[in-house]
């Protein structure tokens, strides 16, 4: 029953109403038939009773006119009313009975003048005509007849129905006649068939007339909306117009409906696809390079920026894997460590070293977070990262303004002092001694007042360079203010160590600076102290040093000379 009733469910509207109609027109007509031939057997027997009523009493007055011939006793005169009754009325047995009133002779040693059933006593005792249907002529339908003959008149004599008086008005007899139907029931038969075979030509007819209306309609108040309501659909799909919408037709309250259904579900389509070029124009149009990746890992969709900052083209990293990119600065352990905290948190971000594609290696800051379904399965991965090379090399800058001169591109004083205090440690360690040396230039003042400051600058410049190449690398060098530079010797033996290169320094500064058609010839005044014969503090030290270049400048400039403790 339940595959019944699926199947009755999966069938449509319209041919749900063709099979209810056709059940409906084929039960109609098979009772209309039933009743029809029921009426036309009735109007068959009837006219066969009429007609063996007709010929029964054609039988009387035949009978009656050979009882008065008084050929009635004669079988050849029965035979002939026999044959010519059956000629014409289709009889085929005629029996003259005689009444039980009625005494003497009717012919000699005829059966057929006695009652031989039921009927016939009945017919002679009432004076009744009776029908009766029987098969009992070689097996074929037949119709029989018993009528009464009842006297009219006094007759006598010695050949009649009556061998004495008889009384007019009373039974003297009976007729018994039996007709053939065979041909009655053939034309029965034949009847029923034409009646069969137009049934089934009106019923198709009807059927046609009805499901071409049933058709009509369906198609007027279904077939045609819905095709509107599928076409409207295809349009939208092929030219993703969301702003078409289905007519609401109120006339079909279902279809109605569903054209509303529709539309509510093409404007929240429409509000979607709205939000989702939005997401789209931020997703392309943003600064930061954004990837997507399935479950597996394996890139779904990039946007601008990443093929901007990476190089790689969308075909060339779709379907790949984040790490193509890596750089091998990281270690295992490193991305070990991003994918412990995407399991943990569902998210990281940090500082991350990749290489573009034409080899370049680049630092981004990236952050990644993970998506998850209802049932807390990963399905996608969603990076976005920025490339952070400007803004390191902004920190670097920034980091160098904080510790170097912008001129010179030596330590200022913030970073010459870290350096001092390392260094101090260092040679307390290893039982080594320091060396802080002033350097002031002699008339520098006189170099920017006649030549400009921008030849003052080139001469500090030129100045720097010439120091770094009379140090060592291990050294510290500093420019501690306007024509000042600061000069730290680490792990030095003795005085002698700083001493000599005091002496480098003037030697190296003896050799004049030529700027375009300028020659220029500059000097140091250096002042010299020990750590820790002198001090063991930065400042102390720098104060030693400072009266000590003092001394040398008092000395005719162009010399050095080491701190001494006053007295």
């Amino acid at each position: 029953m339940s595959l019944i009733k699926q199947e009755w469910l999966a069938i449509g509207v319209q041919d749900k109403l063709q099979i209810l109609i056709q059940g409906t027109l084929i039960i109609f007509f098979l009772i209309l038939m039933e009743w029809m031939v029921g009426r036309l057997e009735i109007q068959v027997e009837q006219s066969a009773e009429f007609r063996a009523t007709a010929v029964v009493d054609g039988l009387v007055n035949s009978v009656n006119m050979v009882m008065l011939t008084r050929q009635i006793s004669d079988p050849a005169s029965r035979r002939s009313l026999l044959s010519n009754l059956s000629h014409t009325q289709g009889i085929v047995e005629l029996r003259i009975i005689r009444g039980k009133g009625v005494k003497g002779q009717f012919g000699e040693g005829l059966a057929e003048e006695q009652p031989v059933d039921d009927i016939d006593q009945e017919v002679i005792g009432r004076g009744k005509t009776i029908f009766s249907k029987m098969t009992t002529i070689t097996g074929r339908p037949a119709l029989r007849v018993v009528t009464p003959f009842i006297a009219g008149a006094d007759i006598h004599g010695n050949n009649c129905l009556s061998c004495h008086f008889v009384q007019a008005g009373s039974i003297i007899g009976a007729a018994s006649v039996t007709i053939d139907l065979t041909a009655d029931e053939v034309q029965i038969a034949e009847v029923e068939n034409w009646m069969w075979i137009g049934h089934i030509v009106l019923q198709v007819l009807i059927l046609i007339v009805i499901t071409l209306f049933v058709r009509l309609v369906i198609m007027r108040n279904i077939t045609l909306p819905v095709r509107k309501l599928l076409s409207t659909m295809v349009e939208i799909r092929h030219n993703m117009d969301l702003t078409k919408r289905v007519d609401v037709d109120m006339t079909n309250p279902d279809l109605g409906d569903m054209a509303k259904s529709f539309n509510v579900l093409i404007e929240g389509f429409q509000e979607v696809s709205e939000r989702l070029q939005l997401f789209a124009k931020i997703f392309d149009n943003t600064g930061e390079a954004i990837f997507i990746t399935d479950q597996s890992k394996n890139i779904l969709a990039v946007n601008q920026a990443f093929t901007e900052i990476t190089g790689y083209s969308v075909a060339e990293v779709t379907g790949k894997k984040p790490l193509v990119f890596g750089s091998g600065r990281h270690s295992a352990e490193f991305y070990d460590h991003i994918w412990s905290s995407l399991n943990g948190t569902g998210k990281w971000q940090g500082e991350i070293w990749n290489r573009r594609k034409n080899g370049e290696v680049y630092p981004e800051w990236l952050s990644i977070a993970v998506a998850k379904n209802d049932k807390g399965e990963v399905i996608n991965y969603f990076g976005l990262f920025s490339d952070i090379t400007k803004r390191k090399e902004a920190e670097r800058k920034i980091e160098f303004l904080a510790h170097y001169d912008t001129l010179t591109r030596l330590p200022n004083r913030a970073l010459f002092g870290d350096r001092f205090k390392r260094t101090l440690l260092s040679d307390a360690r290893s039982n080594k001694k320091s060396a802080l040396l002033f350097l002031d230039l002699d008339k520098f003042k006189s170099v920017n007042d006649t030549l400009g400051h921008l030849a003052g600058d080139a001469l500090l410049e030129s100045v720097a360079n010439l120091l770094k190449a009379c140090v060592r690398e291990s050294d510290t060098i500093c420019r501690h203010g306007g024509d000042e530079f600061l000069v730290l010797l680490a792990g030095i033996n003795d005085a002698r160590d700083a001493e000599i290169i005091a002496r480098k320094i003037g030697e190296a500064m003896a050799k004049p600076h030529q700027f375009g058609k300028e020659i220029i010839a500059v000097s140091f005044s250096i002042g010299i102290s020990i750590c820790p014969d002198d001090a063991t503090d930065e400042e102390t030290m720098l104060n030693h040093a400072d009266n000590a270049m003092y001394r040398a400048k008092e000395h005719g400039r162009n010399n050095y000379q080491f701190f001494k403790a006053p007295g």
